[in-house]
Parts: structure tokens; C-alpha cells; sequence
């Protein structure tokens, strides 16, 4: 296994292992490229189940633009309305774990946009 930057891929699985189950390791982790922001990551264990971590970048973070716990919140929020949202799965803010807190959350077959036009927001 290579390493993978932003991902402690030790400490990060035995977390979901503890804290997330089921989850049978070892984890696989691919970034999904694309993002403007925060990182986001496929994650997949050795059962075949699919998710997705998401994590500050590397460097540069801002505390309001990259707050994995208000994202995780909103998705949480959001499961039972009729917005469509993956299952938000678990939220780790200890630093030991993984450097910056992480969420993670059930991996959904869709498009992934590369970019965003400014006219298409308007």
C-alpha cells in the first residue's frame, strides 16, 4: 500500500473499525479528484462495502470554510427530508487519528462534476 497524503491509512482504519463497524479491513483509499476544497476520498474495505472520507486539505485550512463537523451535521440533518444525501456514517475530530478531523459517509454512484460555471449558479 502506498501512501496516500492526507491519510493516516493506520490510525484512520482503526478508528472506523471502532467507532463505524462494519468495517472490515484493509481499507482502500483513491482520492476523487475535482474537488475545490476539502479533500474527498473512495474508500473501500476488504467486504466490498464503498465510502467516502472527506478531510481539510493539506494545507491552508480555514476553520469556517473547512469544518468537517458542520458538514457532517448537515448531512446528518438532512437524511430523513426530502433532499437526497448519503448516510453520514461517523465523525472524528481527534487529532491523533488522522492530523485534521474527518467524516465519512456511505459512497453514492453519481456524476462528479470537475467544475462549476459561474453562469450556471446564477
Amino acid at each position: 500500500m502506498s501512501d496516500i497524503a492526507g491519510i493516516d491509512r493506520e490510525r484512520v482504519t482503526e478508528w472506523m473499525v471502532a467507532n463505524t463497524a462494519p468495517v472490515e479491513p484493509p481499507l482502500e483509499f483513491e482520492l476523487i479528484a475535482g474537488g475545490r476544497s476539502n479533500l474527498t476520498f473512495k474508500v473501500t474495505d476488504a467486504a466490498g462495502r464503498r465510502m467516502v472520507l472527506r478531510r481539510p486539505p493539506v494545507s491552508h485550512v480555514l476553520a469556517t470554510a473547512h469544518d468537517m463537523g458542520r458538514e457532517h451535521r448537515i448531512i446528518s440533518a438532512l437524511r430523513d427530508s426530502p433532499v437526497p444525501v448519503p448516510h453520514a456514517v461517523g465523525f472524528c475530530d481527534d487529532p491523533h487519528q488522522n492530523s485534521e478531523p474527518f467524516y465519512h459517509k456511505d459512497f453514492t454512484d453519481a456524476h462528479i462534476r470537475p467544475t462549476v460555471l459561474v453562469a450556471e449558479a446564477m
